[in-house]
């Protein structure tokens, strides 16, 4: 009788040590599988390491533009802008003038050419990729005359988006940009006669397709979140050097 007894008590215990033991491999399955799906908070943002994206406007004469992106030693003392590259687009041809992108408008014929852009630079101490702009896209039929009036605030986006349809587009920049880099978007092509005394003159947008920018996006390694910023309207032109106007 006493074996039996020992003999239940063993079979008991046996019973148990393996429930025991199938309950601690489902606790150890569990605790694994917890913490490989666990997702640890994304490390705080060094300051030091963010991208900071500043655009601006800017104008070329012809010839000053056809220096951009080609060899440095030819360039004039404080045009960084040059050393920049130039995004591939429909007006983006240093021979515009032998292009069908431009109408053949007579009555500017003792205009210069100009070509404005938009100019992106990475005034930050981290590296901006997938950058992408939000673009409006017009053609237009005919050229379009714009009278400068420096005593009221010009609003040259509203005068230009009102002369054509505007297809919005999605422009990805080839590479990222690091600090101290920066790029050139063509926008459209002007025929212009810079002249100081001229209180009220005027310029011509002499290029059958027009970009204008909305929105700029960009990712910087510091930080997960995704970057946006409104691109700011172009403004009235600041003379910066012989050939090279300022637009904000």
């Amino acid at each position: 009788m006493a074996k039996k007894k020992t003999a239940d008590k063993d079979s008991i215990w046996k019973s148990l040590q393996l429930k025991l033991g199938v309950i601690t491999v489902i606790l150890g399955l569990l605790t694994t599988g917890y913490n490989l799906i666990k997702k640890d908070p994304p490390p705080p943002v060094n300051p030091q390491l963010k991208a900071s994206l500043e655009v601006s406007y800017i104008s070329m004469a012809n010839d000053i533009y056809a220096l951009a992106g080609g060899d440095s030693a030819i360039r004039k003392k404080n045009a960084f802008y040059l050393d920049y590259p130039i995004l591939s687009n429909e007006i983006s041809d240093k021979n515009l003038q032998k292009t069908d992108q431009l109408f053949n408008d007579t009555t500017a014929i003792d205009y210069d050419l100009f070509i404005t852009c938009l100019m992106i630079q990475n005034k930050g101490k981290g590296d901006a990729s997938d950058i992408e702009l939000d673009m409006s896209k017009l053609n237009i039929n005919q050229p379009l005359t714009v009278t400068e009036n420096p005593q009221s605030k010009n609003d040259y986006d509203s005068q230009i988006r009102a002369k054509g349809t505007a297809v919005k587009q999605i422009i990805k920049l080839p590479s990222r940009l690091s600090t101290g880099q920066g790029i050139l978007i063509p926008l459209f092509v002007t025929y212009d006669k810079p002249n100081p005394a001229n209180k009220n003159r005027q310029w011509k947008i002499e290029s059958k397709t027009i970009f204008l920018p909305d929105n700029i996006r960009y990712t910087e390694p510091a930080d997960t979140a995704r970057k946006s910023l409104a691109v700011r309207k172009m403004l009235s032109p600041v003379r910066l050097a012989e050939g090279v106007q300022g637009r904000g």
